[in-house]
């Protein structure tokens, strides 16, 4: 009886004490990162006699566990993506840099120029604001670039933080398999508690899955099928780099053992903070630097183009405004020796440039092949555009295009299958500059004066006078001339009746003969097929020997009119192309204003979204996290009053151990 009753209420004291010592342990480690409440679990004996063999595990629902990681990433990358977000958005939201009031600016002292052309201080505020307005380019994009290399920064950083979570989990994994499954060596709870906490911390980094192998290890998957920790410790680390562009960091895989083997990563589905600086770069900073590049390349051609259609206050032709610079493309590893790729915006092609880098391939000894692709790097289906070579190296235009080669003229060599990545608009803000800073060289005056004759009997008058090109020499025969002038001008213009007009030049000689079917004078140099650089129309009706004189407009410094045209840049819906799929004009096409509202746009927009679903997020991660905690967590009021239990618990199996003490006593004065 006494045996009995010593037996029972020792397995009781030392029942009691392990739950002591459990609660005791939760009590103590209530802020311990990571750790997971336990319990301890008896069974009673067989017979009854006392308690059995006891058992202490973590308090942990796996489904719950999941879920938990699964909002941690997503918190986590949208957290990191607002961060990032705020940061440009603060930026374009100021007024102070803003790129459209500076476009503003230059283009209303285009309007206040030409009303006193000759006033050489209203030129000069013209090239004052065109020196501002390349200030605030360079400025906004130096300022993108900055935000563009803390984003590298961060990767580095953060791929470091991965992998030593990885390497982590691997070698927890170890030490847990090394237990075995048996209950003769349990696996301390510890490391469990450990691993988990580092497969949480890795899925801030990134979004992940996990399967639990038979020997006890946890096999950690990325959300896009990668694997990153295998059985027996086998692991693989995520790596930094860019192909072909250095300064652009990419994720790649390389397996621990052979660092040499590697692997890509489907970014889309990334997830946790990693995701969220690729997301980042590819939604808004790309964007915004191309945008940013395109603007300035389309602005700085086309203003280019227009003054060099006037003529300035020297009586000259006029000259470009601005310098577009050369830009050279990136060679893919494994490109041939040699090769190589250097690209420039096309005089009056920059209408033409899509907010796209390009992608050129030798296909052939003879082919070129130039393809837009978006801001993932994936090729944009239907924008394929081949040209054809004699062989290399090779310079193509958009005339070898068929018209369209998105705006630039590339020099190419290399051998078949090499690629090069061609990324101007990613500097080009930083890289324009002044061409001139004389005001004089302002070509606000038309290159040409149309006059009719004072004895003309009829009442046809110029209109639509529209110069397309002044460059010297352009013409076989006729044209401009350097520094300004026309080839044997002026010239005369004569209407022979029956719709009929014939253009000499100063000496009497034939230039053409425009006949028209009608009386809709519309163009006569095409009419007459002559390419002189410029063209003019006739309304109302002549008088047959009527005639019209065409000159050099020498002396004209108070004309206007290609200032007219050149401040009317600034509403022209066809400056900037859209995207790289269709052909420019029409609704593919805007104006300089448009395109860069459409980038601020898209900024603040993306920046909003990203509010809202760091806020959505955020309240999801806190609900999991409940969730969690109520079973996972340690509550200090349920650990104090599991405390007295147990403690009362361990008082009273004392009190049994004395009772057996005092019956075996008195068991033993009995036979004495």
């Amino acid at each position: 009886m006494s045996d009995n009753l010593l037996r029972i209420g020792s397995s009781a004291v030392m029942a009691s004490s392990t739950l002591l010592n459990t609660t005791s342990n939760n009590i103590a480690n209530i802020n311990t990162e990571g750790y997971v409440r336990q319990r301890t679990e008896f069974e009673a004996q067989i017979l009854g006699l006392g308690v059995g063999r006891g058992t202490t595990e973590r308090l942990v629902n796996e489904f719950t566990l999941k879920q938990l990681r699964r909002d941690t990433s997503a918190y986590a990358y949208s957290k990191q993506y607002l961060d990032e977000a705020n940061r440009v958005d603060a930026l374009f939201s100021n007024p102070a840099n803003s790129i459209a009031t500076g476009m503003n600016q230059l283009f209303d002292q285009f309007q206040i120029a030409n009303n006193d052309p000759t006033t050489l201080a209203n030129r000069q505020l013209i090239i004052g604001s065109s020196e501002a307005l390349l200030d605030r380019f360079n400025t906004m994009s130096t300022l993108v670039l900055d935000q563009d290399l803390f984003i590298n920064q961060q990767l580095d950083i953060y791929v470091d933080e991965s992998n030593g979570y990885i390497k982590q989990i691997a070698q927890l994994n170890k030490e847990i398999a090394s237990y075995g499954t048996g209950a003769s060596r349990p696996i301390p709870l510890n490391l469990l508690d450990k691993r988990d906490e580092a497969i949480r911390k890795l899925s801030e980094m990134v979004e992940i899955r996990t399967l639990d192998a038979k020997n006890g290890e946890k096999l950690v998957f990325m959300a896009t099928g990668q694997s990153l920790v295998v059985e027996n410790g086998d692991f693989s680390l995520l790596a930094a780099r860019g192909n072909p562009d250095p300064s652009r960091k990419e994720l790649q895989l390389q397996l621990s053992g052979n660092t040499n083997v590697i692997r890509d990563i489907n970014v889309k589905q990334l997830g946790g903070k990693l995701g969220a600086l690729i997301a980042f770069r590819e939604e808004i900073l790309d964007p915004t630097q191309n945008k940013l590049g395109q603007v300035a390349l389309s602005l700085a051609d086309a203003l280019n183009e227009q003054n060099k259609l006037g003529m300035n206050l020297n009586g000259e032709l006029g000259g470009p405004l601005f310098t577009l610079p050369t830009f050279s493309g990136f060679p893919y590893q494994g490109n041939s020796a040699g090769s190589s790729l250097t690209g420039t915006v096309e005089a009056g092609e920059g209408s033409k440039i899509p907010p796209n880098d390009l992608r050129l391939t030798i296909t052939s000894a003879t082919e070129v092949r130039v393809e837009a692709v978006d801001l993932k790097g994936n090729v944009i289906p239907g924008s394929e555009v081949l040209v054809n070579v004699a062989g290399f190296p090779a310079t193509i235009n958009a005339d070898d295009a068929g018209g369209d080669l998105y705006g630039f003229t590339f020099t190419i060599t290399g051998d078949v299958g090499d690629q090069f990545e061609f990324k101007p608009l990613a500097t080009a803000a930083r890289q324009v500059g002044m061409a001139t800073t004389r005001p004089e060289d302002i070509a606000l005056a038309s290159p040409i004066r149309i006059d009719q004759t004072l004895e003309n009997l009829g009442n046809g008058k110029i209109a639509n006078l529209q110069v397309t090109d002044t460059t010297p020499a352009t013409a076989p025969d006729y044209g401009f001339t350097a520094p300004g002038g026309l080839v044997n001008g002026p010239w005369t213009v004569t209407y022979l009746g029956g719709d009929s007009f014939q253009i000499e030049d100063s000496g009497g000689a034939m230039i053409g003969t425009a006949n028209f079917g009608s009386a809709n004078y519309q163009n006569l140099f095409a009419e007459a097929g002559v390419d002189v650089g410029f063209d003019f129309s006739i309304t109302g009706i002549p008088s047959i020997g009527d005639t019209f004189s065409i000159e050099y407009n020498s002396g004209g410094f108070n004309d206007n009119r290609n200032g007219l045209l050149l401040a009317g840049l600034q509403t022209d819906t066809s400056t900037t192309r859209l995207n790289a799929l269709s052909t420019p004009g029409g609704v593919n096409s805007a104006s300089f204003n448009q395109t860069y509202a459409s980038m601020v746009s898209l900024i603040g927009e993306r920046t909003n979204q990203a509010r809202n679903s760091e806020a959505a997020n955020a309240a999801l991660l806190e609900q999991s996290q409940l969730w969690f905690e109520s079973l996972s967590g340690v509550s200090l009021d349920e650990e104090a009053a599991n405390l007295i239990r147990f403690q009362q618990t361990y008082q009273a199996a004392t009190r049994i151990i004395s009772t057996s003490q005092t019956i075996f006593d008195t068991l033993l004065s009995a036979v004495r």
